[in-house]
């Protein structure tokens, strides 16, 4: 990996307004929206309601950060730079990880930001409870990564972002990360199940919860993070813009 060309992606992100808005503000507002809603009571399985909702939207915010590394794709892609980064020495893998890693890269500060809100609201973990909490929210974004790398490599620079916007919103209502899934109807705990935004959130609630789950949550991401995978490579070798 070409640890300069990291190096100016994240600042390049960091820089941006639109991650600071999207990425971390955009989710914040909503934990402090609906932490007030929902209050803290213990819910069925043990834990304050406000901790899953901070956890919810943690989970909401890595998987928008993630995401949103397709949009940098697609105007790598359209802009031409993925044809001048052919006169340097980086390869195609390397730049493929280059954008992954960069897109680990904003899944944290937002993790960070609404635990850190999380705390002065009141939630009460333990010090391995808050970084297991968080590395299996930051670990569990790396599926929307890629899904964004495949949304960059098929999309233009002018639409990918639309793009990524209309699916945020069916993965955060859908995958129950908006709104505890009894407060909605049976179908749509149903297509809950099939979501990697759903089993985000397990897996990221297991170590305050009393419940198991971990092999299922772990696989079902791990079946989101190869498949897109696969179709992402593909894609990139047969991309007559791509990097060689």
């Amino acid at each position: 990996m070409n640890r300069v060309y990291l190096r100016l992606e994240i600042l390049r992100i960091f820089r941006s307004p639109q991650f600071a808005v999207f990425t971390i503000v955009v989710p914040l507002g909503m934990f402090l929206l609906f932490g007030s809603m929902f209050g803290d009571e213990t819910g069925p399985d043990g834990v304050k309601t406000g901790v899953t909702t901070m956890i919810n939207m943690a989970a909401y915010g890595s998987m928008s950060g993630a995401l949103f590394t397709g949009t940098r794709v697609a105007t790598d892609r359209t802009d031409g730079w993925q044809r001048q980064l052919r006169l340097t020495p980086m390869r195609g893998p390397g730049y493929l990880a280059v954008k992954i890693a960069s897109a680990m890269a904003m899944a944290l500060p937002v993790v960070l930001v609404v635990f850190a809100a999380g705390a002065l609201r009141g939630a009460q973990l333990s010090a391995g409870q808050w970084l297991l909490t968080g590395l299996a929210l930051w670990l569990g974004a790396l599926p929307f990564a890629v899904l964004g790398l495949l949304l960059g490599l098929y999309g233009k620079g002018d639409t990918v972002g639309a793009m990524t916007g209309a699916l945020m919103l069916p993965l955060g209502v859908f995958g129950g990360l908006w709104m505890p899934l009894a407060f909605l109807p049976q179908w749509m705990s149903t297509v809950a199940h099939f979501l990697p935004t759903y089993w985000l959130g397990r897996l990221a609630a297991l170590p305050v919860g009393h419940g198991g789950g971990f092999a299922l949550a772990a696989g079902v991401l791990a079946a989101w993070l190869v498949l897109p995978a696969l179709v992402v490579v593909r894609r990139f070798r047969l991309d007559p813009g791509k990097v060689a």
